[in-house]
């Protein structure tokens, strides 16, 4: 399993500091369901998450069962580093980004 989120989690006007935090918090509640924690490359660009969590063509390749994005929009990049998951499940509050496409549970809230 792998919990993954794209900037779309950060609030607009958030600082550095508290986009780290939220952060930290997805990828506390990932490790208490025993899911890697992952991150979009415009995360780890600025600097919220450390490169070595980075998902995509540039970054690490995964193949989870399932694959919770919050906040992701599903660039061609990051999708490319998923694999061939069973399940994937998007929250996010464009219904018509790439990755609720995608999804087989798709939520259009904020995560």
């Amino acid at each position: 399993m792998a919990v993954a989120c794209g900037a779309g989690v950060v609030g607009r006007g958030a600082t550095d500091e508290q986009a780290r935090a939220v952060f930290a918090l997805m990828a506390a509640v990932a490790a208490a369901l025993g899911a890697s924690a992952g991150a979009t490359r415009v995360v780890t660009d600025a600097g919220w998450m450390g490169y070595d969590r980075q998902i995509g063509t540039t970054g690490v390749t995964l193949d989870p069962k399932l694959y919770i994005a919050l906040g992701v929009s599903g660039a061609s990049q990051h999708v490319g580093g998923l694999g061939d998951p069973e399940l994937v499940v998007s929250v996010n509050l464009d219904p018509s980004c790439p990755m609720t496409g995608l999804a087989d549970l798709g939520v259009v809230s904020d995560a």
